[in-house]
């Protein structure tokens, strides 16, 4: 994605100035003054996830990977944290009871909001390091994909020429 401005910044009308020639020369500078004060390149990241790339047609490969990768994609969000109260001996009195399902349920929910917080920053973690396994394995598909292509040129290279 390129932020530069449009060259059309700058309107001169006088047929011997080139603008963009110009407005190159002075992008180089930058660039070059930037090189030289030892400015880092920004590369910033994409913030969508990498999806699971799916099983090659075209590869052997590891159906154990596959299969538990495919299985952490579908299910590293599906966590339930609802309050479970079933009724006890206690809840059963009269006046006592309700106050006690109160009491178990407001604790309960002071609970809950800890753990929620707990688990939404996993789950974050985990988005994270699911979408980089995911990265690795397309990007080992490609590796795959280019070491068959070379092997395949190495054979024809290497097999004697017909005439």
């Amino acid at each position: 994605m390129n932020h530069e401005p449009a060259d059309d910044l700058i309107e001169i009308h006088d047929p011997e100035i080139n603008t963009a020639e110009i407005m190159e020369r002075i992008r180089e500078r930058i660039r070059q003054r930037r090189k030289e004060l030892g400015y880092a390149r920004r590369v910033f990241p994409s913030f969508g996830g990498t999806t699971y790339p799916g099983e090659p047609d075209d590869l052997a490969f590891d159906p154990n990977l596959y299969h538990h990768l495919r299985l952490v994609n579908e299910i590293y969000a599906n966590v339930e944290t609802d309050a479970q109260l079933p009724a006890t001996s206690p809840t059963r009195f009269p006046i006592f009871g309700s106050l006690w399902q109160r009491a178990r349920a407001y604790l309960h929910r002071i609970i809950l909001f800890y753990v929620n917080r707990s688990i939404t920053h996993q789950i974050n973690v985990n988005r994270h390091l699911i979408s980089v396994l995911n990265q690795l394995t397309a990007l080992s598909q490609a590796q795959q994909r280019q070491i068959a292509a070379l092997e395949a040129e190495i054979e024809k290279l290497c097999s004697p020429k017909e005439s």
